[in-house]
This record gives structure tokens, C-alpha cells and sequence, in this order.
């Protein structure tokens, strides 16, 4: 089984650390090639593989921390922010942490999140396959990793999906946040797909604009 979280800071952008600077150097190059990316998110794999602009401004915490704990604790920090709100006490914090296999877990849900929601504004044509595939092949290491984004990136949008991969109400917020943190929310196409997706996940609006404020607050910080 390939390592989901390693690759996770490789898709966010924190993969120097995590992964190794060759590979991110691999990375920079082939961003560097490409003018057409030069406005995408730095050195995140999402910036070379779908083209998403968000990566560099989440990336520098992802970086300190790792992408898991990154997501963690901005669905943690909106999590807390809505029950205060509500008038009601802060959740365990563990709810917002995961180790072990959970960790792995937890890292292939939010990838698929991040995956699906980067796709929101538009359809991988045959010929972005073919480059998405060249690039897999530059950036990912093993078989697994690889066939897993592609199979990722290649799925039809299926909200029921995504929602099975949210059991709980903290992990139905972690999959918000992993989502608005794949993206600019700069078109009206990822306007509706999160709405769309908050609504699947039973998040209220409240609680949805609040994750939404926790990820803009961290990229003004990153």
C-alpha cells in the first residue's frame, strides 16, 4: 500500500521536508517549463497535475506541520469558532488528529476531497490525460500512488462518495476544509460545487462560511 500521507504533502505542496528536495526540485522544474502553470500553486503536485492556483498559499503551513495536520487544524479552528458561536464547548481536539492507519486513511479521504474538488471548474479531456499520465509518471513514485490519482482524477463527480468518506460530523468538516483548501473560489462553477458539497455533508451554512474564513485566515498567514 503506498504511503497516502507522503503523498498528501506532496499534493499540497509540503513535499520538501516530507518527501525529499529532489523530488520537489522535480517538481519546480517541470512548473518552470510550463509558463502555463507559473500562476498554479508553486510545488504542489495540484499545481502540475490539475493546474489548482491554491496550494502556494496554504503550502507554508502544510510545510511546518505536515498537509494532514495542516487540514486538521483549520477543520479543527472552524470547528471550535462554530461551537463558541453556538453557544456551546469546544470538541476534544483528538477528534482532529490522526495516527497510525487512521493517519493513511484520513490522508487518501482528503486527497480524493481535494482531488474532486479541484476538477469542480472543469472536465479532464483526452488530451489532459495524457499529459496528467506523462506527469504521474515524472513525479510519482510506485504503480499504487499512481493509479490511485488517476483513478481519482478520471472519476465522475459523485457526491455520495465523498460523503462516505465522512462518517462523523468533525470528519464531514475536515473534508470542507480539505476541499476549500484545493482552490481559489474564483468562478462560479467552484461556487456551486461547494455549496453543493456542504450541503451533501449536512454542513449548515454557518459552518461552511466558517471553514471557509479559517482556510482564507491561514493562506493570509502562510
Amino acid at each position: 500500500m503506498f504511503d497516502a500521507r507522503k503523498l498528501l504533502d506532496q499534493f499540497m505542496g509540503a513535499a520538501e521536508e516530507m518527501a525529499g528536495k529532489e523530488n520537489v526540485d522535480k517538481v519546480r522544474d517541470a512548473v518552470a517549463k510550463n509558463p502555463g502553470l507559473t500562476k498554479a500553486a508553486g510545488v504542489g503536485l495540484a499545481a502540475v497535475l490539475l493546474g489548482t492556483r491554491a496550494g502556494r498559499r496554504i503550502s507554508g503551513k502544510a510545510l511546518r506541520l505536515g498537509a494532514l495536520a495542516a487540514i486538521g487544524g483549520v477543520a479543527y479552528k472552524a470547528w471550535q469558532q462554530w461551537q463558541q458561536g453556538k453557544g456551546g464547548g469546544a470538541p476534544q481536539e483528538n477528534r482532529f488528529r490522526h495516527d497510525g492507519e487512521a493517519a493513511q486513511e484520513r490522508a487518501r479521504a482528503f486527497l480524493s476531497a481535494m482531488i474532486a474538488s479541484a476538477k469542480a471548474d472543469g472536465n479532464i479531456d483526452a488530451d489532459e490525460q495524457k499529459r496528467i499520465f506523462g506527469k504521474l509518471n515524472e513525479l510519482v513514485d510506485g504503480a499504487e500512488a499512481k493509479a490511485f490519482l488517476m483513478d481519482q482524477m478520471m472519476a465522475p463527480l459523485d457526491f455520495a462518495k465523498i460523503v462516505e468518506l465522512a462518517p462523523t460530523r468533525e470528519q464531514a468538516v475536515e473534508i470542507y476544509a480539505a476541499s476549500v483548501m484545493a482552490i481559489v473560489i474564483d468562478t462560479p462553477a467552484e461556487r456551486v460545487y461547494l455549496d453543493t458539497l456542504a450541503t451533501h455533508l449536512g454542513l449548515e451554512k454557518e459552518l461552511a462560511e466558517t471553514v471557509e474564513k479559517a482556510v482564507d485566515e491561514e493562506r493570509a498567514a502562510a
